[in-house]
């Protein structure tokens, strides 16, 4: 990396103290990547370790998506709004505070003794990735001249996936050999480094102006959809008729009328209703969701079966479940090349299909079919994310106004992170009531009932995708607001 970033900055500075400049953008920019990395390898590491940690923390199914939930909460209630702060009191200050909080929130979540306080402690983690994430690619824009950031996000970008990629296979080693505990653990001497390296080399100087913050959206939002996340999980264990489910999934309804209202009636608000309006942006955000859904569940479920139902090792589910994000990895840099060449919009529609042949091939997978048969089945499910992403950027952000760029980005975070909580709730509980791991870990199902449960979210998950294509499909697609 040092020999390329040394390329990118050579028109740096002046000629007396480029050499200084470039040094310390090459530094920041390590720090900025650090900082990535450690939080999306934490993304990924958690769900190697589910089955472990819901034994070894004597919890249930149920309460154990919460280790999940509890960090995409909050990151999503703060990812769009972190940005607007960080132009209040600085980007630099907030950014550092980011990783100060989820270094010390991942120390925490190695120590803890129960599942309530590493639920408390996840939700820490969210704080510091929502801030991390929202104020990383900024900090980089300010440092980056014009002309070469689209290197630095290429870079940047890889470092991201990489991340994601690694978390499988550093978690199923950690895991093995040292504990669950150390898959947190293992965050603090990244997250030191990248502290420091920002605190030194990281250049933001704090804007000092008036900008209205919608509290009263943010607040709103996030008991919304906590309302939803624990009225979904609470299913599981009572059953839909139970008077609390209700009563939390009508104020769920009721949340999202109230948010809705709010959002049109003040004149900062966190998300601008009106922008449903377009239906080309409206429909595609409504697919991001359903997509992730589906995603989402390629995540926290192959552990389960792959342990439960293939009784893999740890080591070997962790080198299995790295399989896919990698394959991501290597194809990315074509997604954008084959968008241009073919129509964004027309290779985002063949990618969701692929992911739904990808999730029915899945609903038909048994023990029998070896790690060959989980892995050729994922990797069609991976190559159609892989062909969905970049596309769908593509497609929303080219037809937004200049003053609306900035939001739609934000509301693209925002829909990825509400398919991850559905998926992880709706498909969590389908999968505990038809497989049985509904209980303690180790009196959960047998291995002819995990797999049924894996193989009928599947096929549901290839009616979801196979439902999304149809939304986005370019034929019925228009332009037009």
């Amino acid at each position: 990396m040092k020999t390329e970033t040394l390329e990118i900055f050579k028109d740096t500075g002046t000629e007396e103290n480029s050499g200084r400049v470039i040094s310390n953008l090459n530094l920041a920019i390590a720090g900025i990547s650090i900082s990535l990395f450690m939080m999306n390898l934490d993304t990924s590491i958690v769900s190697v370790g589910l089955p472990t940690m819901i034994k070894t923390l004597k919890t249930t199914f149920a309460s154990a998506q919460w280790f999940v939930l509890a960090y995409l909460l909050v990151l999503t209630a703060l990812i769009t709004v972190a940005g607007r702060i960080g132009d209040i009191v600085g980007k630099k200050k907030l950014y550092l505070a980011g990783i100060a909080i989820f270094t010390t929130a991942s120390l925490l979540c190695g120590l803890a003794g129960s599942a309530a306080l590493f639920i408390a402690f996840r939700a820490l983690q969210g704080l510091g990735a929502a801030l991390i994430l929202a104020l990383s690619m900024a900090i980089a824009t300010e440092l980056t001249p014009k002309k070469q950031l689209g290197k630095i996000m290429g870079i940047l970008s890889t470092i991201t996936a990489l991340g994601i990629a690694s978390g499988p296979t550093i978690g199923g080693l950690l895991l093995s050999t040292f504990g669950w505990q150390s898959m947190f653990l293992v965050n603090v001497p990244f997250g030191i480094v990248a502290y420091l390296l920002g605190y030194k080399y990281v250049l933001s100087p704090a804007v000092k102006k008036t900008i209205s913050i919608d509290w009263a959206g943010i607040i709103l939002l996030a008991l919304t959809l906590s309302c939803y996340c624990i009225g979904i999980t609470m299913i599981e264990k009572s059953g839909f008729n139970n008077p609390v489910v209700l009563t939390l999934l009508a104020i769920t309804v009721l949340g999202l009328v109230a948010f809705i209202n709010l959002q049109k009636r003040i004149r900062h608000p966190l998300i601008n209703i009106a922008i449903f309006k377009n239906r080309l942006i409206s429909k595609n955000l409504v697919a991001t969701v359903l997509v992730y859904t589906v995603i989402i569940t390629t995540v926290i479920l192959p552990p389960f079966y792959l342990l439960k139902a293939a009784n893999y090792s740890l080591v070997q589910v962790g080198l299995i479940m790295s399989f896919g994000p990698l394959l991501t990895v290597a194809l990315s840099i074509y997604a954008g090349k084959i968008a241009d060449k073919y129509g964004a919009k027309r290779v985002m529609f063949y990618a969701v299909i692929t992911i739904a042949i990808g999730c029915f091939c899945m609903s038909t997978i048994t023990p029998a079919a070896n790690i060959t048969g989980y892995l050729w089945r994922i990797g069609i499910i991976a190559l159609g994310l892989n062909f969905f992403k970049t596309p769908n950027n593509t497609v929303v952000m080219e037809v937004a106004a200049a003053d609306q760029r900035g939001l739609l980005s934000g509301f693209l975070s925002l829909s990825r992170i509400l398919g991850q909580i559905t998926g992880t709730t709706v498909m969590g509980v389908i999968f505990a009531v038809l497989s049985g791991v509904s209980g303690a870990a180790k009196t959960g199902g047998s291995a002819q009932s995990v797999t049924y449960g894996f193989d009928r979210v599947f096929l549901i998950n290839a009616f979801i995708a196979a439902f999304a294509a149809l939304l986005i499909y370019p034929k019925f697609i228009s332009q037009k607001a």
